[in-house]
């Protein structure tokens, strides 16, 4: 097997994709990179984190000498905006720094932030999409820990949340890349956790990967 590779996770929120990346984790022993990448990027960049986590998978808004609507895939990763820091797009370059730097140091999984089009140069690297049903999203969504608030809504305002959050994470993708969120043809898997269980969707990116490094 090569020496180094990278899966990246794309999903719906709700869908068990970072329960995917965690089995992942342990399957290959390499480490899972999700808001832990906040943290490097703003230690790295003297940015305080909450910058970054106000700008977390959040659609770019454009502010002052900003252009909206520029899709980054005609921007250098070095261009940076000094007049303003802070910019979503500084922040995401900064962003982008961080992932490349633990990519040339050693294998890992990406969950979101456009990863997969930050690594798409890097050799062995492999994405994935995770979806689910309505049903089982919510399911998740209110046994999750890190959103506790959610106990207190109708399954109908979770289902509201849901897609709110989802659009915030497609227009964040689409925006950033030159692909669509969601899409079969912008990742090399694509997986119901609905259908297959968590434990699946794992065990189908661990064969594909391992397969294709040891061909």
């Amino acid at each position: 097997m090569e020496s180094k590779f990278y899966i990246t996770i794309g999903r719906q929120i709700g869908a068990g994709g970072l329960e995917v990346a965690m089995k992942l984790s342990k399957i290959f022993d390499i480490p899972v990179y999700d808001k832990e990448l906040l943290n490097k990027a703003s230690k790295e960049s003297g940015v305080s984190r909450e910058f970054f986590e106000n700008a977390d998978e959040t659609p770019y808004k454009s502010s002052g000498n900003m252009l909206f609507g520029l899709n980054f895939s005609s921007v250098g990763f070095n261009d940076y905006n000094i007049s303003n820091p802070i910019s979503g797009s500084n922040l995401f370059k900064f962003q982008c720094d961080a992932i490349r730097k633990i990519a040339d140091a050693k294998s890992a999984i990406f969950v979101g932030r456009c990863a997969d089009y930050v690594l798409r140069d890097h050799k062995n690297c492999f994405s994935a999409f995770i979806c689910a049903n309505d049903r089982d999203r919510v399911e998740r969504l209110r046994l999750s820990h890190r959103l506790d608030g959610l106990k207190k809504l109708s399954d109908k305002e979770v289902v509201d949340y849901m897609r709110k959050e989802d659009k915030k994470r497609a227009s964040y993708y689409n925006y950033y890349s030159y692909k669509q969120w969601g899409a079969a043809s912008s990742y090399d898997i694509t997986l119901n956790s609905s259908l297959m269980g968590t434990d699946m969707c794992a065990e189908l990116i661990e064969e594909m990967v391992t397969r294709i490094l040891n061909r």
